[in-house]
């Protein structure tokens, strides 16, 4: 399997050469200014601050920062984008965006979207990435035994060898029902004796509703719907399906007091959404909803189609100044 890397260098080759109206969205998930401690947040899924500051005075100064809802007035009215434009989003819904990220914008008047898997705010749940992190980082048994399609050995005494169990069990389970994640889950706590805890580290805590009240009342930003508890859409059956997104909509409306428009699919790649997943999320109201896979927009992309640039994780470059490309 290819690394994220690999991907993002195949897909952006040509970054450096896109049109001017070519939309970018930078999809990020957590701003940190906490210290990690072994192998949390090995991948870099929440930047430092300093990093994610001087990102974004790079796009205040050399881009066009506009807002999800005014991109889609450009499309609908077949209005010229401004030139460079620049989508900056963020997944899940950590209390990092509110306390690191939600300042850095401000200070440089960026707007966001902030897509919330609503069912964990203002709770002490993980989502199920952090739990395997957690175990596996806090652990101090030198190996586990875990049954994926076979019961498999995993070496977990130095860091490498955590890193390495860790990504072949997420690899595992992102191609696995709800059900089979959550019995791999339940495994992995037996076998290293670790019940995970948001506690553990800062960046596994959740944002509040409160948080998110502050938040949405802040013109710059809008608050997207991402599943309640980051299930994969693709893999729940119709009436499972359904519900997810009724309810992941619903309890945002309801705590926020607002309508949602907006949304984005929990891992995002193309296996992870299809058409069924689209047609609810239509009759739901939802009017955009892009994915995770690489890439950048002209401005005739479908709105569920849109594809997005991670920064950050798995040692993502901010692609604009990645000479590699």
């Amino acid at each position: 399997m290819e690394s994220l890397k690999t991907v993002y260098q195949k897909k952006l080759k040509d970054f450096q050469k896109r049109k001017n109206n070519e939309l970018t969205i930078l999809l990020y998930h957590g701003v940190t200014n906490s210290i990690s401690k072994g192998i949390e947040n090995h991948a870099g899924k929440h930047m430092e601050e300093k990093n994610f500051a001087k990102q974004m005075k790079y796009i205040r100064n050399k881009c066009s920062p506009i807002s999800i809802d005014e991109y889609l007035f450009y499309c609908e009215n077949e209005t010229d984008l401004p030139p460079n434009p620049v989508v900056v989003s963020f997944d899940d819904g950590f209390k990092n965006n509110y306390s690191v990220a939600a300042p850095i914008l401000d200070e440089f008047q960026i707007p966001a979207v902030f897509y919330i898997s609503s069912g964990v705010v203002n709770t002490n749940m993980m989502f199920w990435v952090d739990v395997l992190e957690d175990c596996i980082n806090l652990t101090k048994k030198p190996y586990i035994n875990v049954y994926l399609n076979e019961k498999v050995e995993f070496f977990i005494d130095t860091y490498e060898q955590k890193i390495a169990a860790l990504n072949s069990i997420k690899a595992y389970c992102k191609t696995r029902p709800y059900f089979d994640t959550k019995r791999v889950l339940e495994d992995i706590q037996v076998a290293t004796g670790i019940t995970p805890q948001v506690d553990h580290a800062e960046n596994y805590k959740k944002i509040t509703w409160d948080e998110l009240k502050v938040m949405n009342d802040n013109s710059l930003f809008v608050i997207g719907g991402h599943s309640l508890y980051h299930n994969i859409l693709s893999q729940l059956d119709a009436n499972m399906l359904d519900k997810e997104i009724r309810s992941s909509l619903d309890l945002l409306e309801i705590n926020l007091q607002t309508s949602i428009y907006h949304y984005s699919y929990p891992e995002g790649q193309k296996n992870h959404y299809n058409s069924s997943v689209i047609n609810i999320l239509k009759k739901y109201g939802v009017v955009c909803s892009p994915s995770a896979v690489p890439g950048l927009n002209p401005i005739d992309t479908d709105p569920f189609h849109l594809k997005r640039i991670m920064v950050g994780f798995s040692e993502l470059p901010f692609p604009y100044l990645d000479t590699s490309l």
